[in-house]
């Protein structure tokens, strides 16, 4: 346990640390326990209390003459760190929302909107990942209308490689994963897109990890979590590999960076801005390429030897100290 001084635990007590996450609500694929639950184990451990507030059930109150107030029906909140988490796709919107308005009010946030805002668009991480000069797969970006097929054909030199996955842009909550297309798929763009809606841009991505000798495909998983890498593990398997690293025959375990690694990712969630929390999806080779950051990302972990929990509470707890010495002491 942390021992805090009087003067800052009660700062906490009227300025909380706040996860904003749904509460009592199925996350997705096969999920055993709650982040709430993770939280108030981690709470715990180090002897603080932990607000959590559930996206869907706070208003957000504005006006021309009103900063963004955040209200539910216990009243005002008013936190000094906020924490968002979202699966569903309303819970990711509305996460976004409370951290504008949050940031309007100066607190902190672990990550700011600008960077949920990019990192939920995989385009948009697309562009931003390759503005910075960081390898990752090689993207098409285009309208979900766009002759995706012709383009490839009359164009040779685009057709980096025959494997491919395809992920929607745009408020999504992860992708359809990483799936080695069979080589006589040319219509790469219906095959991909059948169940998806057309009215937004689609993204797809070169599946690099592939091998055409090895039908297992290799993901590592790094979390980042106050500018520092605090753990990695690979998951492994055959045939799609999705963003909760499921696959046929899977097999994960604890996987060391080097020191090369480390700094890249890093620079990577430098890049868009996603060094206060996330999960990296990388290859696990020499120089990383990167297949996702995900600054929303779950934070099962634990089975790997390190607590994401623990370590986002703590960043949390020295923010909110930064905050109230720089508030009472300058």
């Amino acid at each position: 346990m942390i021992k805090l001084p009087s003067d800052f635990k009660n700062y906490l007590h009227s300025h909380p640390l706040v996860v904003i996450t749904p509460i009592n609500r199925y996350l997705g694929f096969s999920t055993t326990i709650q982040p709430t639950d993770q939280f108030k184990q981690a709470a715990d451990e180090i002897g603080i209390e932990v607000m959590f507030k559930d996206p869907q059930k706070i208003i957000i109150e504005t006006g021309a003459d009103l900063k963004p107030r955040l209200v539910d029906e216990s009243g005002v909140i008013d936190g000094s760190v906020y924490f968002p988490f979202g699966h569903d796709l309303l819970d990711r919107n509305m996460t976004k929302l409370i951290i504008m308005a949050a940031e309007a009010n100066n607190a902190k946030v672990v990550n700011n909107s600008h960077c949920l805002t990019i990192n939920d668009d995989k385009a948009m991480f697309a562009i931003s990942l390759s503005n910075s000069g960081t390898k990752s797969a090689m993207s098409w970006i285009c309208s979900a209308r766009a002759p995706f097929d012709t383009i490839l054909d009359n164009n040779p030199s685009l057709q980096s490689s025959k494997y491919l996955i395809g992920k929607t842009s745009g408020f999504t909550a992860g992708g359809v994963g990483i799936q080695p297309l069979p080589p006589h798929i040319n219509y790469i763009a219906p095959f991909n897109w059948s169940s998806r809606s057309d009215s937004r841009p689609k993204i797809i991505q070169n599946n690099i990890s592939v091998q055409r000798d090895n039908p297992r495909n290799k993901v590592i998983r790094t979390y980042v979590v106050g500018g520092k890498v605090i753990g990695s593990y690979y998951t492994e398997g055959e045939g799609i590999v999705n963003c909760a690293g499921l696959a046929r025959e899977p097999k994960s375990g604890v996987f060391k960076l080097s020191d090369l690694q480390n700094k890249k990712l890093i620079a990577a969630a430098n890049a868009v801005g996603a060094t206060g929390f996330s999960r990296i999806d990388s290859t696990d080779e020499k120089e990383p390429a990167i297949f996702e950051i995900n600054p929303l990302a779950r934070i099962d972990a634990d089975a790997h030897g390190f607590s994401v929990a623990k370590s986002i509470l703590e960043y949390m707890l020295d923010l909110a100290k930064n905050k109230f010495y720089k508030e009472n002491h300058e």
